[in-house]
């Protein structure tokens, strides 16, 4: 005889506390204490990338005038206010033409200022660009808003016969002044990378390992595909003991840069930390790698 179980009275539910129930529930606490600092660091991440200093333009006149500078007052159309700072003679004739200077990721561009002293000694003028966002410039600093502003002035200087020009970029700067270099048709004769990074991804993922920052991304200035038709001199310039652009972001991108290609390696220094002296030769060695002497050693 068969006996049929249809109608049968239902298994009783399983208590909270058995076994396979706080598995399950540990199992999404894991998932979701893990996802909550994810989510905020995707949220943040402009944040970490850029740290504009808030600056009033009373205080930006007293500091840039106290190191010789003042702001360029000949606004390329459709930028947000002045895009950086120049020596008052800027328009004075440099035999080596101009180098427009992108700064890192904590103070304004006038910061940069112990760099304009080594660079104009070799015969260039200098303008430090400023991004905005910084300063008292207006606006939000993305790559998006950076790099077409960018372009705009370097074309703007090369109208205005201030060329041959030249980039120059440290840390943030430099993924900047690589994505700015991107472009083909933009009169940019050589470039200098300072401490500089592969890929911004990358160097998320050197700080967050255990996350999968590099896909939600939002600003990516690689610097490989930036610079693979980029056919003019470059020189790298990184420390050997960088803890905030790790080293081997650095060689990565120098490995995948088109030649002329030129690296200076500053032996037991780290993030831009070594001596800026005007006299160094480790300036000259950049320098006429990026922007070569001609014949009458100009």
């Amino acid at each position: 005889m068969v006996t049929s179980t249809f109608g049968s009275a239902p298994r009783p539910a399983r208590p909270w506390y058995h076994p396979l129930h706080l598995i399950r529930w540990a199992i999404a606490c894991l998932v979701i204490l893990y996802l909550i600092p994810g989510i905020y660091l995707y949220f943040i991440q402009t944040d970490l990338i850029y740290h504009p200093v808030p600056v009033t333009a009373t205080e930006a006149e007293k500091q840039t005038k106290a190191v010789n500078l003042v702001l360029w007052d000949h606004t390329t159309p459709g930028a947000s206010g002045p895009q950086g700072y120049v020596r008052p003679d800027f328009a004075s004739p440099a035999p080596r033409g101009t180098i427009v200077f992108f700064h890192g990721n904590g103070d304004p561009g006038w910061a940069s200022v112990e760099s304009v002293g080594p660079l104009t000694q070799r015969g260039f003028r200098v303008f430090l660009y400023e991004y905005p966002g910084f300063g008292t410039r207006p606006g939000v600093p993305t790559e998006k808003t950076i790099v077409p502003d960018a372009r705009a002035l370097i074309r703007s200087l090369e109208q205005a016969d201030f060329g041959p020009i030249y980039v120059w970029g440290e840390s943030l700067g430099s993924g900047v002044a690589a994505a700015v270099c991107a472009d083909q048709s933009l009169p940019v004769h050589g470039l200098t990378l300072v401490v500089p990074w592969d890929t911004l991804p990358n160097v998320a993922q050197s700080y967050y390992p255990y996350y999968p920052v590099r896909f939600f991304m939002t600003d990516l200035y690689d610097s490989v595909a930036n610079l693979q038709q980029f056919h003019h001199p470059i020189c790298l310039i990184r420390g050997d003991e960088d803890d905030t652009i790790f080293p081997p972001l650095s060689i990565n991108l120098f490995a995948h840069l088109p030649n002329p290609k030129k690296e200076i390696v500053k032996v037991g220094y780290g993030h831009g930390d070594w001596p800026m002296d005007a006299n160094l030769s480790w300036w000259d060695e950049a320098i006429d790698f990026m922007a070569p002497k001609n014949s009458a050693g100009l």
